[in-house]
């Protein structure tokens, strides 16, 4: 049978399994085991028992990919920061300091996202925090709906790109990139969406002052000296653990599942400090840990068998043989697969997206000299946007989950709309400035 007509089936009946609610890891695993098992029809050399156990082999090689390691270490930050209610702390302070700024609640909102992005890595983690703590006080105070939805989205949806984002470590360890290398090329792209976001906010706020209404207690005055105190204690030793960490990886003293562990250890004595430690908050947050990285890793192992069916057919390597002979621009093969993440975001899930394209897309991106460093963050924010588009955008769900019956789905679909805008924006200035994502990890020792 014809490559074309096996990678066919193969993508096609996994979206469609897929879109009938399979969780993402079954669907791996159901596709690669009928194409495994019936594997005679479609001209594989390894099929039945012989093909199963190649590809449980390769399931086994991925899973003991050592890149995997900082995730859990990832996850329990930002467990520790959410269930000790340091978080809010900061927000306090954050709502506090910025005054007199149009659309104020919006942009705490994106700043705060910014700093817990830099600790946690995820976004949907983010989006369901941020909606608990941010949304009942801005629908208090007349906010629109709209906005207030966008900016909460667009908060979580930063732990996708600005490290540590758990997406990156999977992205680097599939794609076999170093991790450490994305984490510190996405920090750049990470601080642009954050100012484009936070530009969008208070310009469209200052033009429309009736989407975010000011209230007395906003432009009350506060003391330097209070600023500098709330400065010191309840945003400085936030920022500290993600300078620690990524300086760990920056400056190469640790490797990122070094510095991950680091940071989890500095989580844990910062809730010391702030009097927040005990052994509920510690037994919550390792088994946070232990869901999400569970949950993560099965979705790898269905992703590998997937991968391996896919070399058994020959499938990924004839597909890049037809790009490779078809097409000679660079350019054109990146915009190609940049279209392919973002039509994909529609319907898939992004860790699905990654585990079905990657295997493809890096070669080609091998074999046109692009660099990886640059095409893994274009890719991630490729994801971001899929966040926020409908039918599965998984942002849109988490925020209509945290949100009263009076804010309906059309509300949060348009709040969404701008911050997808913005990402495109975003994605047109890296591809034009490569420097962007190539500066701070030339820079790594």
């Amino acid at each position: 049978m014809d490559w074309g007509i096996i990678l066919f089936i193969l993508l096609v009946g996994l979206i469609l399994v897929m879109l009938a609610g399979v969780p993402i890891a079954f669907s791996f695993f159901i596709v690669s085991g009928i194409i495994i098992f019936f594997g005679s029809h479609f001209g594989m050399t390894a099929y039945g028992m012989k093909g199963l156990q190649q590809m449980v082999l390769g399931m086994r090689n991925a899973l003991c990919n050592f890149n995997f390691t900082p995730i859990p270490f990832f996850v329990i930050m930002g467990e520790v920061f959410f269930r000790s209610g340091i978080i809010t702390k900061t927000m306090d302070a954050l709502s506090k300091l910025v005054r007199k700024i149009p659309g104020r609640l919006s942009v705490i909102t994106l700043l705060g996202g910014g700093i817990f992005a830099a600790l946690s890595g995820s976004a949907l983690a983010n989006t369901a925090m941020f909606g608990s703590l941010m949304m009942p006080e801005m629908m208090r105070r007349g906010y629109s709906k709209e906005l207030t939805t966008g900016s909460i989205m667009a908060s979580g949806a930063l732990a996708m790109i600005i490290p540590p984002s758990t997406q990156a470590v999977i992205l680097g360890s599939i794609a076999n990139i170093s991790v450490a290398k994305i984490l510190m090329g996405a920090i750049l792209p990470g601080v642009l969406l954050l100012a484009l976001y936070l530009i969008y906010v208070i310009a469209v706020c200052k033009r429309n002052p009736g989407l975010a209404p000011v209230e007395e207690d906003e432009v009350d005055n506060i003391s330097s000296k209070e600023k500098a105190l709330m400065m010191f204690r309840d945003i400085v030793p936030l920022a500290f653990i993600f300078i620690f960490v990524i300086g760990i990886i920056f400056t190469g003293v640790g490797t990122a599942t070094e510095a991950a562990a680091l940071g989890a250890l500095a989580s844990y004595v910062l809730a010391i400090v702030y009097r927040k430690f005990n052994l509920k908050l510690l037994i919550n947050t390792l088994i946070g840990s232990l869901k999400t990285t569970s949950m993560l890793m099965l979705i790898v192992a269905g992703s590998a068998g997937f991968s391996q069916v896919l070399a058994m057919t020959g499938s990924s390597r004839e597909a890049v043989k037809a790009i490779t002979n078809g097409i000679d621009s660079k350019s054109l093969v990146l915009f190609v697969m940049l279209i392919i993440a973002l039509v994909l975001g529609f319907f898939i899930e992004q860790a699905a997206i990654m585990m079905i394209c990657l295997p493809l897309f890096m070669p080609l991106v091998i074999a046109y000299d692009i660099s990886q460093i640059w095409f893994a963050v274009l890719f991630l924010i490729m994801l971001q946007i899929g966040q926020f588009t409908p039918p599965v955008g998984m942002s849109l769900f988490t925020m209509k989950s945290v949100s009263p019956d009076s804010v309906e789905m059309n509300h949060i679909i348009r709040g969404a709309i701008p911050f997808l805008i913005i990402d495109i924006v975003a994605v047109v200035i890296i591809v034009l400035i490569p420097a962007l994502t190539t500066t701070i990890p030339g820079l790594m020792l």
